[in-house]
C-alpha cells in the first residue's frame, strides 16, 4: 500500500499496517491510528491518539486539538513481511516524539501583549493544545483481535517473505515506556499473588469477583470501549462488524 486516507473517523481504532508512503488522517475525533509509514499528516483532528512510526516529523494542520503522539504499540502475522514489501525500515522510523504543528488561520486577533511579546513559550504553549506525547504510565500495547491465514498468504507471498511470522513488536519502545509497563505487570502479578494467598471463602470470592465485574463495566461504560467488546464478540461468532 502507497497511501492511506483516515476520514471522517469517531470513536474506534485504526491499525494501518506498512504504507510505503504517507497516511492522511482528516476529520477525526477520538480515533486511535496506528501506523507505520514515511509520513504522516493530520488535518481537524481531536482527541486522537497516533502510535507511530514514522520517517519524518508527522504535521499537524488546521484546527487540531487535543491530540498525542506514542510510540508504535502493536503487530500481526504479516507485519515484518509487509515493512519489507513497503520498502520501510524499521529502524529509520523513529520520528514519532518531534510533530510539526502548522497552524490555521484564526479570525480571533491576538492580544497587544501576544503580538508585541511573541516568545518560545507561547508558541509552545500553543503547540501543546494541538498535540503532545503520550505520558509512559497510560501506555499499553494493542493487541489485534485476529489472526492472519498464513496458509493462504503463502501462496501469494514470496517463498522469502512468507517465512516471515512476526511475533513481537518489531519497533524500538523507549525506555520510559517499557519501565512503565513492566511496573503495571508487576502490580497485576502482585495483585494475583495476594488474592491467592488471602485463602477466601468461596462466598468472598464470588463478592469480590461481582465488585470487579461491576466495576470493569463501568470503566467500559466510562471510556466507550463497550462498542469494541461488542464487535470481538461479533467477530468471535464469524459475524461481520460493519
Amino acid at each position: 500500500m502507497r497511501y492511506a486516507s483516515i476520514v471522517g473517523c469517531t470513536d474506534c481504532v485504526v491499525v494501518v499496517g506498512a504504507v510505503s508512503r504517507a497516511v492522511r488522517v482528516e476529520r477525526c475525533r477520538r480515533v486511535t491510528v496506528i501506523a507505520a509509514t514515511r509520513r504522516l499528516r493530520v488535518r481537524n483532528a481531536r482527541d486522537c491518539v497516533f502510535h507511530l512510526g514514522v520517517a519524518e516529523r508527522p504535521v499537524f494542520l488546521g484546527e487540531c486539538r487535543g491530540n498525542v503522539v506514542a510510540p508504535y504499540n502493536t503487530f500481526y502475522e504479516s507485519l515484518e513481511a509487509d515493512l519489507k514489501t513497503a520498502e520501510l525500515r524499521v529502524d529509520a522510523l523513529t520520528q514519532w516524539s518531534d510533530p510539526q504543528c502548522v497552524f490555521a488561520q484564526r479570525e480571533e486577533k491576538e492580544t497587544e501583549k501576544d503580538r508585541d511579546e511573541p516568545n518560545e513559550r507561547s508558541k509552545s504553549e500553543r503547540t501543546d493544545r494541538v498535540v503532545e506525547r503520550l505520558a509512559p504510565e497510560t501506555f499499553a500495547p494493542f493487541i489485534v483481535p485476529f489472526r492472519g491465514e498464513k496458509e493462504k498468504e503463502s501462496k501469494q507471498k514470496k517463498a522469502d517473505d512468507a517465512e516471515i511470522v512476526t511475533q513481537a513488536n518489531p519497533f524500538a519502545v523507549p525506555d520510559a515506556y517499557v519501565a512503565a509497563l513492566d511496573a503495571k505487570v508487576r502490580a497485576v502479578a502482585s495483585l494475583r499473588g495476594a488474592l491467592r494467598d488471602a485463602r477466601l471463602d468461596e462466598h468472598t470470592k464470588r463478592e469480590l469477583q461481582a465488585t470487579i465485574q461491576a466495576h470493569f463495566k463501568e470503566w467500559l461504560l466510562a471510556s466507550g470501549s463497550m462498542r469494541q467488546v461488542y464487535e470481538l464478540a461479533r467477530i468471535e461468532r464469524g459475524e461481520s462488524a460493519l
